[in-house]
């Protein structure tokens, strides 16, 4: 926090905008925090085509950057102390279900934090202010900008009142956890092809079949996986390019 406090220092006097300290208190009373810098807040909720049409050099870009690795400690610290019987695998899929995308949107949208973004002209009329990818881009630049401004203690509490609190059910959905799902949407959300699932391999009896599958995207295999039934083994294969994500596309987040 010290190093980051002096980078911020001289940002101390930013003024906002006058929409911004008009909406001031109402958007702090959602939120449950009061910013010492409400210039950081403006930042949090600007959509890079803002920035770029009224001229703007910052976006929430970089606090989402941020708040992405705020979040995984807080969930992680979490699940870790509250979950001491439990291991490294069955954890990570628990802080999965709680950081994925499409459930931090829902967060966003629990909260109406649509209302506040700022987007350009073009965006609003495409309908991009209740998108889920910006409202989850969203919810972790916020976590950004209360951790900057407040320290890791506010930043830790936001996110167990408004992200893990709001899925106490988290560790029921993990049998039906949908990582097939979850890879579309990831593939949908950076424009990629959709993921092709092929079997390559059945052992067993025909009254009780073991299928190997494996997974592609773009042309190149990226997962394998196992099971009883194909539904099952498309999930592993799924779950196993989820896991493996950064190795077959680096620049692709």
């Amino acid at each position: 926090m010290g190093f980051l406090g002096k980078i911020f220092r001289r940002k101390e006097k930013v003024k906002v905008s006058e929409t911004l300290a008009k909406n001031l208190s109402a958007i702090e009373k959602i939120l449950g925090y009061s910013f010492k810098k409400p210039h950081l807040l403006e930042r949090a909720l600007t959509h890079s085509s803002f920035a770029s049409q009224n001229n703007i050099r910052y976006s929430y870009e970089r606090l989402e950057f941020l708040g992405d690795a705020v979040l995984q400690l807080v969930v992680s610290d979490y699940l870790f102390k509250t979950h001491l019987h439990l291991n490294e695998g069955t954890l990570t899929k628990y802080r999965t279900i709680l950081v994925n995308g499409s459930y931090l949107a829902e967060c966003a949208t629990r909260l109406d934090l649509g209302r506040w973004i700022l987007l350009s002209k073009s965006s609003r009329r495409g309908g991009k202010r209740d998108n889920d990818s910006i409202m989850a881009d969203v919810i972790e630049s916020l976590i950004a900008a209360i951790y900057i401004d407040g320290g890791y203690e506010p930043a830790a509490r936001w996110v167990k009142t408004h992200v893990i609190a709001g899925k106490p059910d988290y560790a029921e959905e993990l049998g039906s956890f949908n990582h097939k799902g979850q890879l579309a949407e990831k593939c949908q959300r950076l424009k990629m092809g959709n993921p092709v699932y092929e079997v390559t391999k059945t052992t067993g009896p025909d009254h009780d079949p073991f299928y190997m599958i494996q997974v592609s995207i773009d042309g190149s295999i990226v997962g394998f996986g196992e099971g009883r039934n194909k539904k099952e083994a498309s999930q592993h294969a799924s779950e196993d390019t989820l896991k493996n994500w950064d190795v077959f596309f680096p620049n692709k987040n």
